[in-house]
């Protein structure tokens, strides 16, 4: 190491790292060799609508020290990510600016991936996309006609926010109090056609590949808890029930020991069959105000959730007249279904059993009391149902990908050639929050019908953005100018995946859980034939968000903190480490400045240590009587670093960090203790103590690459390792601490 003693300075040092990986392209995807395992890591994909925020600093942190880790293993490492730029977020910035969204969005993504930059992330930026690309969102459209063709996307009526005063739908976000955002006014909910994507062919195979994903360990619980929740699994038994004019229903219930004490049958407003058991003029009226949304937003539990008796009736299992009622409760619990109300051991049921005359109410059972006898029915088969189902993926906005699709009065709505696409956004297009712009634009609107050449306007629905994230794990496993002709089918996605690790925030539950449904249908029709399992990730962590004083981070509580401040004052190094270090990702992080002062105290203390150390072993000689003596504390030494080195190769592995981080703050202290107790026995440090000290130091610093990597290879430099990408990443495999009190012989 360089005898120059050099203060330590965060911004020169990581500066001076920064130009030196991006000269080389050390970041680059590679092409993999032969037997070169093949690691992608996909990190979340941010929102432009501002700037990065705490909980990026900590998703791209925990993904880049595994990327890191994998490269140093010497793995084929792609480390990818690309922006999710269209949606709500970037619309209504571009309307408080009054710019349009696509200005909008390449200001805040060319602010982002320079935080990026400066936080030392090892992204390889030239894959880097945004979904709002025409050359992207031409693929978004692509994989709208697909699935469409194969019956997976169709359009249905449902409910909406509406502004009479702005002329526009709105999001549920944008409703405040029962009222628009922007004019105050009232706002109403009406019925509209909306396309939807149909996922409920996929969900047994979800179920089921989720217990693989389990058992294969590479999943942690926070991931596949979301999974499971999304699903909404409930097990029991199906019934099949007849009215007494031939009508028939098959009934569900969760309770198989009771199933012969139902009460009354429940009806989903979705269910198939649903409009044949309201005859009744007024129950029709009251349904249809229950599928267009008009009740309480606030109705969500069994007292107060819509319910609509029928005046119907059906024979139960045991032969007795069960009035049948309609509540879209069962859609929360168990999807679009018939369900059996049992209100004598069901608190949900017995509630709603309280609101309907003509059921009997049981008493209740009290604490302690005897659970009512069971009562099963002998015909009733095992059955699962599944709470997920089939979910809208249009809105009524203007920045986002065009629906492939022209309204025509003759011939419905067709689809647009594929050799016409993409349907093209004007990138001039600048929203106001009144209308629909798009509306606006007879040069986007009216059009020929591909089918019968009459006039003919085009959808002015667009994608939402949920839509366009379906696939944003594809991109980056494609080379750019691939991606022009063969997003799909180009060579590489063969060699990159399924994606090696998932590392996302747990609010990413439902984008994993469809994107998820959407590789098993590309693997069905075809594209993605080669991923047997249908599954996009192998592997997935999920992490909390990050909070400041136990609140959520908010510019109104004042508690927001902003990264590149910290990396001003602090460095990158710091920041990392102190978002690294502070909790593990299933824990919500809960910011303090202690963590921030760890890590600096720490990063400082190791810098001057090290280089105090190399300077002091320019003056050190070698004594073979000292050497000996001390031989078995460096065998200690040794020994020590092989432990320290195994705990944190395999809390990294498991992309533990925060373990990982500990691993190695203890073994600085058991380097620095080696010293004292040297010291306590000999009264110096020999020079066969300080070089397996230094060698210790150097093992040190290379754990240390993927968390702080501008301090770590400075000093892997300063010591005299080449600065080379090859040469400085490399993980250590064992701890070569020189330990025979030996001289080696000259070469």
């Amino acid at each position: 190491m360089s005898n120059s003693r050099k203060n330590y300075d965060p911004q020169a040092i990581e500066a001076a790292r920064q130009q030196a990986w991006e000269q080389r392209g050390d970041f680059a995807a590679p092409k993999p060799e032969d037997g070169q395992e093949r690691v992608y890591i996909k990190p979340s994909s941010p929102f432009t609508s501002g700037n990065l925020h705490m909980g990026h600093v900590r998703d791209y942190s925990i993904g880049d020290a595994y990327a890191r880790f994998r490269r140093g293993r010497g793995d084929a490492v792609l480390f990818g990510f690309g922006f999710d730029a269209f949606g709500l977020p970037a619309e209504l910035a571009a309307i408080e600016r009054q710019e349009p969204p696509a200005e909008w969005v390449a200001e805040c993504g060319e602010r982002m991936l320079g935080q990026m930059r400066r936080l030392g992330f090892s992204f390889d930026y030239d894959r880097v996309f945004y979904s709002s690309d025409e050359g992207q969102y031409r693929w978004s459209q692509w994989l709208f006609l697909t699935l469409l063709e194969h019956d997976l996307i169709y359009r249905a009526d449902a409910t909406v926010d509406w502004c009479d005063t702005c002329q526009t739908t709105l999001a549920s976000i944008q409703v405040e109090d029962g009222r628009c955002w922007r004019c105050h006014n009232e706002v109403r909910l009406i019925r509209r056609p909306t396309w939807f994507l149909r996922i409920t062919p996929y969900l047994e195979e979800n179920d089921r590949n989720t217990q693989q994903l389990a058992e294969g360990g590479m999943w942690d619980e926070l991931s596949l808890a979301t999974q499971r929740y999304i699903l909404g699994r409930a097990d029991g038994v199906e019934v099949d029930l007849m009215a007494g004019d031939g009508r028939a229903l098959t009934a569900f219930t969760p309770h198989r020991e009771h199933a012969g004490l139902a009460a009354f049958v429940l009806l989903s407003p979705r269910h198939p069959e649903v409009d044949a058991w309201v005859p009744d003029p007024a129950a029709r009226e009251e349904l249809e105000r229950m599928r267009s949304g008009g009740w309480d937003r606030s109705a969500r539990d069994a007292r107060s959730v819509p319910l609509v008796d029928t005046g119907a009736s059906i024979a139960g299992p045991n032969g007795e007249e069960l009035p049948v009622v309609v509540s879209p409760i069962v859609d929360a619990r168990f999807g679009p279904t018939a369900a059996l109300g049992v209100p004598a051991v069901d608190t949900a049921d017995r509630d709603l059993a309280e609101r309907l005359d003509r059921v009997p109410v049981p008493e209740p059972v009290e604490d302690g009391g005897e659970a009512p006898a069971a009562a099963p029915v002998a015909d009733a088969r095992e059955a699962t149902r599944y709470r997920a189902n089939d979910f809208s993926i249009s809105r009524q906005r203007s920045w986002g990908t065009p629906i492939p699709v022209i309204l025509c009065e003759q011939c419905g709505p067709v689809p647009v050639p594929e050799a016409d696409l993409p349907v093209v956004l004007p990138r001039d297009i600048k929203p106001t929050g009144e209308g629909n712009p798009l509306a606006e634009r007879p040069d986007f609107v009216d059009v020929e019908c591909p089918k019968c050449g009459g006039a003919a306007k085009r959808e002015t629905d667009t994608l939402d953005c949920h839509f366009d994230a379906l696939w944003l794990w594809v991109p980056a496993a494609v080379p750019p100018e691939g991606r022009e002709e063969q997003m799909f089918t180009h060579p590489e996605l063969q060699e990159w995946l399924p994606s090696e690790r998932l590392v996302a925030g747990n609010d990413s539950g439902g984008f994993v859980f469809d994107q998820r449904v959407v590789t098993k249908a590309l693997r069905d029709i075809g594209p993605f034939a080669f991923m047997a399992e249908g599954e996009p990730f192998a592997g997935c962590l999920f992490h909390e968000m990050v909070i400041a004083d136990g609140r959520k981070m908010s510019k109104h509580l004042g508690n927001v903190v902003n990264p590149d401040e910290l990396v001003s004052e602090h460095g990158a190094d710091t920041v990392r480490l102190a978002v690294l270090y502070a909790a593990g990702p299933a824990k919500t992080l809960n910011w303090s400045d202690g963590a921030v002062r760890f890590a600096g105290r720490f990063l400082r203390s190791l810098w001057n240590y090290t280089h105090e150390r190399a300077a002091a072993l320019e003056s050190l000689e070698h004594d073979a009587e000292a050497a000996a003596d001390t031989e078995h504390m460096r065998d200690r030494l040794r020994k020590w670093c092989e432990n320290g080195l195994s705990r944190i190769t395999e809390d990294t592995a498991q992309l533990q960090m925060h373990k990982s981080i500990r691993d190695i703050t203890r073994l600085f202290e058991r380097i620095q203790d080696f010293e004292k107790r040297v010291i306590k026995r000999r009264g110096a440090v020999g020079r066969a103590d300080a070089e397996a000290q230094l060698a210790a130091l150097a093992l040190l610093a290379r754990t240390l690459v993927p968390f702080a990597p501008h301090v770590a290879e400075e000093l892997l430099v300063a010591a005299g390792v080449e600065d080379t990408a090859e040469a400085l990443e490399v993980w250590p495999e064992s701890a070569e601490i020189p330990v025979s009190a030996q001289i080696a012989p000259a070469s």
